[in-house]
């Protein structure tokens, strides 16, 4: 494996804050927000119905927030000189930054495997083992979308506004996205700017699959948005190179 991957991956790796926030918290979410209003499904298949969707909210949810994080640490690299110093390594520009994509998409798996864990043995979700298996992987590989949106943030902003510019963003995604409460339960007006919201489709690829049913539109959709903030972050990062300490 490539060193620095390996390297990078301890370094976030080791953060406690990153196993609480993007693992331990959706976990607790999904327990939670199932057993209180589970009460309200009526019959078993609706508790089944409403416990798989809580489950794909949380999964997208730590995803997310994951993806940014890891990703995030880039506006600290720069202002350490951290990537001044890859810059006159042998390392080419191109693998730093396929490490930064792998980085934060690895680091988006174990909330994945875990939320999805939980809604299997402690609320009883039931899904056949390739539901199981489609379901993670899918929500893996889309969340490539949330760790360009990180790179993006990470090359736009000064270390001293991009943890908080990540936290903003990591609340306004999930909240207007509908990864907190059913966008059912929104006004017309939200509803429709539901739509636009990255987190919404990436959270109705997962539901789709669940349901079995199609996710061209949702796929389509995440993958626009992962093309959009890969150009932007590429057009940032030619104004601000990568080796910058400041910008």
């Amino acid at each position: 494996m490539n060193r620095l991957l390996v390297f990078q991956l301890r370094r976030v790796g080791r953060n406690k804050q990153y196993l609480f926030f993007t693992v331990l918290l959706p976990a607790l979410f999904t327990i939670f927000i199932t057993k209180i209003i589970g009460g309200q499904a009526g019959d078993a298949a609706g508790f089944q119905d409403l416990a798989a969707s809580v489950m794909v909210s949380m999964m997208a949810y730590g995803a997310l927030g994951a993806a940014l994080g890891a990703t995030i640490r880039i506006s600290f690299d720069r202002a350490s000189g951290w990537l001044r110093q890859l810059r006159i390594t042998p390392v080419p520009q191109t693998q730093v930054v396929a490490v930064d994509v792998a980085v934060g998409a690895l680091l988006a798996l174990p909330s994945l495997v875990v939320v999805a864990l939980v809604g299997r043995f402690v609320n009883g979700v039931q899904l056949g083992l390739g539901t199981w298996l489609t379901l993670v992987a899918v929500l893996w590989a889309g969340s490539v979308a949330f760790v360009a949106l990180g790179i993006l943030v990470g090359l736009s902003l000064e270390e001293k506004a991009a943890g908080g510019a990540i936290g903003i963003l990591g609340t306004m995604l999930a909240a207007l996205g509908g990864l907190w409460w059913p966008v059912e339960m929104f006004p017309d007006a939200m509803r429709a700017l539901a739509r636009f919201m990255p987190s919404y489709w990436y959270a109705e690829v997962g539901r789709d699959v669940v349901a079995g049913s199609s996710t061209v539109l949702p796929v389509l959709a995440l993958a626009g948005f992962t093309a959009l903030f890969g150009v932007l972050a590429v057009l940032v990062g030619t104004r601000r190179p990568l080796h910058a300490v400041s910008g």
